[in-house]
């Protein structure tokens, strides 16, 4: 028989992995608030889910296509 699962919260939840998961939330928030000021999600000025899908795609793309382009950029140690 394998170790014991743990105990679950009212929910049904894991109490462990449900304090894991909060525990990270403040880090996703942050970067959500970065993505709709900084990077342009928040004045959504298009329609329909698969047009705003396809913003946000691009939007991300671009993100991660720039933190590339600073990690090439930075001289090896």
């Amino acid at each position: 028989m394998g170790p014991p699962l743990g105990r679950l919260d009212a929910q049904g939840w894991r109490v462990k992995r449900s304090r894991n998961l909060y525990s990270s939330r403040g880090a996703v928030e942050r970067e959500f608030g970065r993505l709709k000021h900084e990077w342009a999600l928040l004045p959504l000025r298009v329609r329909g889910i698969e047009r705003v899908r396809l913003h946000a795609d691009l939007t991300i793309l671009a993100k991660l296509a720039e933190a590339l382009a600073r990690v090439q950029v930075a001289p090896a140690v």
